[in-house]
């Protein structure tokens, strides 16, 4: 049985930078009270990379389920956001250094027209 708390670390490809990406699967963990930050990389306009906060293990069940309907290739939100791909990792970002968290999502300026489909 794991220690808790732990973290998820995933990394998603596809049309997920400039289409609200990060605000939408941000937005999908808090309906599903999930602690999620989420991070553009520079690099690859293709790729984000996410990191999960679990402390139990029906969270990591509703992490599981919720990263595979974010990597199920299906439209995200109204702006195009859909992904190709999303692997696990062993290692990631540190949660406190995400771009954006459910502890910050609500502290910037999204544009208001965008509607989120999950």
């Amino acid at each position: 049985m794991a220690s808790y708390p732990h973290y998820l670390y995933y990394e998603v490809c596809g049309i997920v930078q400039r289409v609200m990406f990060r605000q939408t699967i941000i937005r999908a963990a808090i309906k599903r009270n999930l602690q999620l930050g989420a991070s553009n990389c520079k690099i690859n306009r293709n790729l984000v990379k996410l990191t999960f906060i679990i402390e139990n293990e029906d969270e990591k069940d509703r992490v599981r389920k919720l990263a595979e309907l974010i990597g199920s290739g299906i439209k995200l939100n109204n702006w195009g956001a859909q992904t190709t791909s999303i692997s696990e990792k062993n290692e990631g970002i540190d949660f406190s250094k995400h771009q954006v968290t459910t502890l910050n999502v609500d502290s910037f300026d999204w544009n208001p027209n965008v509607e989120m489909y999950i």
